[in-house]
């Protein structure tokens, strides 16, 4: 199934590609989210190193080895590995699937937030990192 994505969104322009693998991240990190909670998540907000911290371990049950750390006065979750494997590297736009479920997960349990990628085995990096 992960190849049939990375097949469709090279039909795609680069960047309407990378818009819509955020698109389906973040439905996605919004319904893991809701799941996390088991109720109405809009009732209760945590800190943001707390909802973090909820976000890595997410993501570590659906195949992440993820964990948060700080970093240049800077939150970030760190994923050593990455369930998308080799298509990830073959086509990075699949990491913004991964970057859309942080922000879609951080904003159900936060609120508004702007991760960016620092750092991913794509860019010929050691691990993936989402600084916030």
């Amino acid at each position: 199934m992960l190849s049939l994505l990375g097949k469709a969104l090279t039909l795609l322009t680069p960047q309407a590609a990378t818009v819509m693998a955020e698109e389906v991240g973040q439905q996605y990190g919004r319904a893991m989210a809701t799941s996390l909670t088991g109720y109405d998540i809009t009732t209760t907000q945590r800190s943001l190193r707390s909802a973090m911290q909820a976000v890595a371990d997410a993501l570590t049950a659906h195949g992440f080895a993820a964990h948060t750390d700080q970093r240049n006065n800077q939150l970030r979750i760190v994923n050593n590995h990455c369930p998308f494997g080799e298509l990830a590297i073959e086509h990075p736009v699949i990491c913004a699937v991964d970057r859309g479920m942080v922000k879609g997960m951080l904003t159900a349990l936060y609120g508004d937030t702007n991760p960016e990628l620092s750092s991913s085995l794509p860019m010929g990096d050691t691990f993936c990192a989402t600084t916030v």
